[in-house]
């Protein structure tokens, strides 16, 4: 079992505030994470702290993300939304190397602060046909990574947030861009990592806080469906 949190980050002399938890876990040789605004909240599914669920199939190339109605409780009288999904493809292989492709479906809707847990349960799910109502749904793809001759690796452009955090983002097969069009420029979600195990998060609307972090442990997770 893994945990995962989420920090603030405040700047040089100021603390960082803990935002969110995740806890990591298999079942049946799938990946479940549960995720709430502290450890109390991923003990017990039906504290007010806890936010929801992210859930794989056994591959890890398709990710849903749940809210408070857990897809494993069965007291819960109350229907389960599901506030997005995230597809992984196999990985793309080249004559230069390898990279990721993702991709991810929100619904449309209003912004939701990741600490208010009221308004998570107020907003619409995806609807069961999401994959081609597209006029209720966002759809965010991955950038194409460039491929670096020097490094010898495909690497994606962090170079808008070089004087953010002060930290340098690492090449790694975890780093993601997602963009609201295959071909867009601006970045609605990125993660790049900056230790052995630490990475640093950006999001934008319309996603949520919430959806955002879920997103972001779907490229975390570790899969069969990806060769790198």
């Amino acid at each position: 079992m893994s945990v995962y949190s989420l920090y603030t980050n405040e700047g040089p002399g100021r603390q960082d505030r803990k935002l969110a938890v995740a806890r990591h876990r298999r079942r049946n040789g799938r990946s479940e994470f549960i995720v709430a605004q502290n450890e109390k909240g991923i003990v017990c599914s039906s504290d007010e702290c806890f936010l929801g669920a992210l859930t794989a199939n056994l591959m890890g190339s398709r990710y849903h993300i749940w809210d408070q109605g857990s897809p494993h409780d069965l007291i819960r009288k109350q229907p389960k939304r599901l506030l997005g999904a995230v597809a992984f493809v196999p990985t793309i292989k080249t004559l230069t190397g390898s990279y990721r492709s993702m991709r991810a479906w929100i619904p449309k809707q209003k912004s939701m602060q990741l600490k208010n847990t009221s308004q998570i349960k107020h907003i619409s799910g995806l609807p069961e046909d999401w994959e081609e109502r597209i006029s209720k749904t966002h759809r965010l793809f991955s950038k194409v990574p460039h491929y670096n001759s020097v490094s010898k690796r495909y690497e994606l452009d962090f170079r808008e947030r070089a004087g953010k955090s002060g930290q340098r983002i690492q090449t790694s097969v975890k780093n993601f861009q997602l963009i609201m069009e295959e071909n867009g420029r601006q970045t609605m979600l990125q993660l790049g990592r900056v230790g052995k195990s630490k990475y640093v998060m950006d999001f934008r609307f319309p996603l949520t806080g919430y959806q955002a972090f879920c997103i972001c442990l779907t490229s975390i997770d570790s899969k069969l469906c990806c060769s790198v």
